[in-house]
């Protein structure tokens, strides 16, 4: 996802302008990893403040696609 979809330009402002990107490495962040239960790499999940979850996006998604998922997720244009 990095050398493809997140280095997208599109991408990347819409995640920047809209979001609060948190990196998660089961090796580094296990507690938070298993927390989240995730299964599938690379996942994005989505959270409120309050820690609810909004969306869960599993697998590479090209540019488009990935773009297309976080607009019908959050109701973003």
């Amino acid at each position: 996802m990095d050398s493809g979809t997140l280095s997208d330009a599109s991408v990347d402002a819409f995640v920047r302008e809209r979001f609060v990107a948190v990196r998660i490495e089961k090796e580094h962040q296990g507690a938070v990893f298993e927390g989240l239960k995730i299964t599938d790499f690379p996942s994005t999940i989505l959270l409120r403040a309050d820690k609810t979850e909004v969306a869960r996006l599993p697998g590479y998604l090209g540019p488009q696609e990935f773009m297309e998922k976080l607009r019908a997720a959050t109701g973003k244009n």
